[in-house]
């Protein structure tokens, strides 16, 4: 018969489980992490892991680690904290992951901020005239390089404009919640709260016209991932541009006439 047999050991001191002080780690993928941590015999680890793994997202752990060697074990269960929570640090800013993107895009070489000073109804008149190759007396040299473009078929202009993601992981228990208002309206820079230190400083990007300036920033409707059994991403989107039209909260007012 082997040593490990139950027969050939005896238990010197408490054979009671054991669980030690609490440890916790932050990295930036999972932002802060509690971990309790648990000392005893084969048996009783055995037992506490059965009973946390059978309660599942009840038992408001994350993940279990259990380590038996002969007859004595340890139990590792990981917890990753939320905002709110009576212990935790992890606020949903020390937990967010920022991304800036460049998006290019092509508009209508008629929308240009070149051309704010010509109303819709020339607009269409000038387009009209070089579609029909018409004479056509043009005011202004707003008016005579929109007639050039449209004359040589240039009826579209490249832009670039950004997209700020912000994403935060948070496990079934957390206190953090999605924020469904002012979804396709435009929002100030400053309710983002995006880290200047990271992305620069979103506050004065160049316009159309080479100028610098501020942005408008349109909020989209905020998304939920679940990447784990407890675990799920929070997404939200802010799209910039120069202007925004005044249906969605922004200052482009377009004339007709």
């Amino acid at each position: 018969m082997t040593a490990n047999n139950p027969t050939y050991y005896s238990v010197k001191g408490k054979d009671e489980l054991i669980e030690l002080p609490k440890k916790r780690r932050w990295d930036l993928q999972n932002g802060v992490q509690s971990f309790r941590r648990f000392a005893g015999t084969k048996t009783k680890i055995e037992a506490k892991f059965n009973e946390l793994s059978s309660a599942g997202a009840n038992a408001g752990v994350d993940n279990l680690d259990e380590d038996i060697e002969g007859q004595t074990g340890r139990l590792i269960a990981r917890i990753f904290d939320d905002s709110g929570g009576a212990e935790s640090a992890n606020t949903e800013e020390t937990n967010a992951i920022w991304e800036l993107y460049g998006n290019e895009i092509l508009k209508p070489i008629e929308s240009h901020t070149d051309f704010d000073g010509i109303n819709g109804d020339r607009k269409r008149e000038i387009e009209r005239a070089i579609r029909e190759a018409e004479a056509i007396t043009l005011v202004g040299a707003a008016e005579a390089a929109l007639a050039g473009y449209l004359s040589h078929q240039v009826l579209d202009y490249m832009i670039g404009q950004y997209v700020l993601r912000k994403t935060t992981t948070v496990s079934s228990r957390s206190t953090i919640t999605l924020s469904h208002t002012y979804n396709y309206r435009v929002i100030t820079l400053d309710s983002i709260n995006p880290p200047t230190a990271l992305l620069g400083a979103l506050s004065s990007l160049q316009k159309e016209d080479g100028s610098m300036g501020a942005w408008q920033w349109l909020k989209k409707p905020p998304q939920i991932i679940q990447i784990a059994k407890t675990l799920f991403k929070l997404q939200y989107e802010f799209w910039g541009a120069e202007r925004w039209a005044e249906i969605y909260g922004g200052t482009w007012a377009p004339v007709y006439k």
